[in-house]
């Protein structure tokens, strides 16, 4: 009896369908159905052709208007050729423009000195602005010489017009000095009133002749 039931059970387990397994395997998780629930990158791709187009083109308009009949120069605005910013950026020379300032600086030292001579300023007077142009025509040396530009007509004649201006000034000194010592000496004439008129007489013509090659030189 034992041997029929251990038949009988063998038999059930060959012949249980397959299926019958399944519960002895592990679930496995469902498939979802969206399969781009999760589609990952979602940000903005970027234009990969924008180096490749064609630039469009600009029509420029002018903001000002031509005039081909224009025939008269007297409308014309004059060049600020006394502003430094003009003579830096706009003007073309072949001069530098720190040079082109310096000169537009020594004018005004100039007109001060023929100002003085004209107007018969003091001894005092006289001699301070002539010391003072002194001054600046040794910077421009010292600054120029050696240079392209200490060949130019206004450098030339600054450091003569200088250094005759200073000779004048060392006279005007002395003579405040010494005139009432050389009174009745013969050396003592060249302090007198007369002969020191005539020196600024010299000095204002070639203080005028400079003014006049500073003012072409800009």
């Amino acid at each position: 009896m034992r041997k029929v039931l251990v038949l009988i059970i063998a038999c059930m387990i060959i012949t249980a369908p397959a299926y019958s397994w399944g519960w002895f395997k592990k679930k496995e998780a469902p498939v979802s159905d969206n399969v781009m629930e999760n589609p990952g990158y979602k940000g903005t791709l970027p234009d990969l052709e924008k180096d490749y187009k064609v630039p469009k083109e600009k029509v420029v308009t002018p903001i000002y208007e031509s005039d081909e009949d224009f025939t008269d120069p007297s409308t014309l605005k004059p060049t600020p050729r006394d502003n430094p910013a003009f003579v830096n950026i706009i003007l073309k020379s072949d001069k530098s423009s720190s040079y082109l300032n310096d000169v537009n600086d020594m004018i005004g030292y100039v007109e001060k000195l023929i100002d003085s001579i004209e107007n018969q300023e003091s001894d005092q007077l006289f001699i301070a602005k002539a010391r003072v142009f002194k001054l600046k025509v040794d910077h421009l040396k010292k600054v120029y010489d050696g240079k392209s530009e200490s060949y130019y007509a206004s450098y030339r004649q600054l450091q003569k017009t200088g250094a005759h201006t200073d000779a004048v000034a060392t006279l005007r000194q002395e003579a405040v000095v010494y005139k009432k010592y050389l009174a009745y000496q013969t050396t003592g004439s060249v302090y007198n009133p007369a002969n020191i008129a005539l020196q600024l007489e010299y000095l204002l013509s070639e203080l005028q002749d400079t003014l006049m090659i500073l003012k072409d030189e800009r």
